[in-house]
């Protein structure tokens, strides 16, 4: 298989004499996709290959390893403009489907339409397939009751037939990220507790009646949406909670599927007791893989092998990959937002402009071009010159994606700015704008605030002394403590999204002018320049 690319393979050192005799064993592989934020429609530019060919992959893969489940660490469509524009007609439920996914871990992005949407499981999709079923599991998470809520279980159970009458079952616990509450928005989690205390949920987890399917299932993961990366070849845990994660040390998880984090891991764990653990970039560029040898004899799993296989966007499709590829393609040319096609040309990029989430501590040219649509949006509802001071800010986590060298579609804008979140004004004065910007500079850890010509001059240690604010004209001037000015922001921030304080945004403060979403903005601005530089 050519497109397959092989990063790193071991078995568990311990376990290699048991193999020895490989007549009495099975493979079964475990396959996951991690983080396919609806990454439907393939895109060179961004490396993304696009669903049809994850499919296509997949059912390579299945030819070579007949035992085999599919599985989803979550994220699954959110923070995906062409999923939200496209949202009645989904394409996702038939893409799980083709993939042959029916459990999924959850992700923080799975609360961005509100528990009830993700209870429901895109019953409402008028494209959703009749068999298609999706089982959400994830064990620290709680209700207002106390329970775990029912759009959720803890583990769920499958069984694989190897044949003879026999079947391997593979067992998956979930665990979500207790980075939640802070990167989802709040109304959506309303009655919702997430619990990162891991070690200790895994505990109480496995005094739950029928728990014994999980300890006697031949292979037990973790299926989580909790991030790790690689540190000098190392995998590291990446959590709020990172150090709970540590200190695992259980006989009943056998490797671990890792997501949220964005990145390419495959290594052994960083836990008291080292477990294999996978996570394959996002979007569908990789498939994570465990291949799990079992001994038919006793159904012991005898050796585990973690790999990373790059998704081919160059294959020839199968009939129903191509099928799946000709409905996405339909959808681009033919929905329109705004009354516009996915598809349309709005400006030109003359360069790449970068948004790295893994680069987030500086402003980038990209977060300046979205605050700057902020700032004119409101110029525009009020009328007011290009010398007056407005400021657009934004979270870095709501800037999903830069663009690349050549045409912008409308697309394009969507999927760098997806949430088309509402826009909200306050007045403010320098003095409050200082301190907002030592908080998004100094305190935020998701990522430096960006904004529309802010300047900032610090101490030795990073403290804000004094800023000045660049116009569209080019001028630049002072803000002293006294300036009066407006900022506008979008709602996901000044509700306390990406950890923002909502007294930072005053309600008394607030203007009443009605203001564009995010998204709409920023594609009114750029549909007036010629090129962006």
């Amino acid at each position: 298989m050519k497109n397959r690319i092989f990063l790193l393979a071991f078995a568990l050192l311990g376990l290699l004499p048991a193999i020895a005799d490989r007549s009495n064993t099975v493979t079964v592989a475990v396959f996951s996709v991690n983080d396919f934020h609806a990454g439907l429609l393939p895109d060179a530019r961004q490396s993304v290959p696009g669903a049809a060919y994850v499919v296509q992959t997949l059912d390579s893969l299945k030819q070579v390893y007949p035992y085999h489940v599919t599985v989803s660490a979550g994220d699954n469509f959110g923070g995906s403009f062409f999923y939200n524009a496209t949202r009645n007609k989904s394409l996702m439920p038939q893409a799980f489907k083709d993939m042959g996914i029916d459990i999924s871990a959850v992700g923080n992005h799975e609360f961005d339409e509100g528990q009830k949407a993700l209870a429901d499981k895109w019953h409402d999709t008028e494209l959703r397939p009749r068999s298609s079923n999706l089982t959400y599991v994830c064990a620290n998470v709680r209700n207002s009751e106390g329970r775990i809520p029912s759009f959720a279980q803890p583990w769920a159970v499958v069984p694989v037939s190897v044949g003879g009458g026999k079947s391997i079952h593979v067992a998956f616990v979930g665990l979500l990220t207790s980075n939640t509450p802070w990167q989802a928005r709040a109304s959506n989690l309303r009655g919702l507790s997430f619990d990162g205390n891991y070690t200790a949920v895994l505990d109480s987890v496995s005094r739950l009646p029928g728990y014994d399917q999980v300890e006697k299932a031949n292979i037990r993961l973790l299926l989580t949406h909790i991030g790790s990366h690689m540190e000098d070849g190392t995998p590291k845990w990446e959590d709020r909670d990172s150090m709970n994660l540590k200190t695992l040390d259980r006989n009943d998880i056998d490797a671990i599927f890792s997501a949220h984090s964005h990145t390419a891991v495959i290594g052994m764990s960083d836990s008291r007791r080292p477990y294999p653990i996978l996570q394959g970039l996002w979007h569908g560029i990789y498939i994570s893989m465990f291949k799990c040898e079992i001994d038919t004899t006793n159904g012991r799993l005898v050796g585990i092998t973690p790999e990373l296989v790059r998704v081919n966007p160059n294959a020839a499709l199968s009939p129903k990959a191509a099928r799946l590829q000709a409905q996405i393609e339909e959808q681009y040319h033919t929905t329109l937002f705004r009354g516009m096609p996915l598809s349309r040309k709005l400006t030109v990029s003359a360069q790449n402009f970068r948004h790295d989430r893994h680069k987030n501590d500086l402003q980038t040219k990209m977060g300046a071009l979205v605050c700057e649509s902020y700032a004119k949006a409101y110029r525009m509802a009020a009328h007011l010159p290009e010398e007056a001071l407005v400021v657009g800010v934004s979270h870095f986590g709501s800037i999903r994606a830069g663009f690349s060298k050549g045409d912008v579609t409308v697309l394009n804008v969507g999927e760098a700015l997806p949430f088309a979140n509402a826009l909200k004004a306050y007045r403010y004065t320098g003095r409050q704008l200082l301190e907002l910007m030592n908080h998004g500079i100094n305190v935020c850890k998701l990522g430096r605030i960006q904004t529309s010509g802010v300047n900032v001059k610090q101490d030795k240690r990073g403290r804000i002394r004094s800023l000045t604010l660049t116009l569209p004209s080019g001028k630049t001037v002072p803000l002293h403590p006294t300036s009066q000015l407006i900022v506008v922001a979008d709602e996901y921030m000044t509700t306390g999204g990406d950890g923002y304080l909502p007294s930072q945004f005053p309600k008394e403060a607030e203007q009443t002018l009605p203001l564009p979403t995010s998204t709409d903005a920023f594609i009114a601005y750029l549909n007036t320049l010629d090129s962006i530089r």
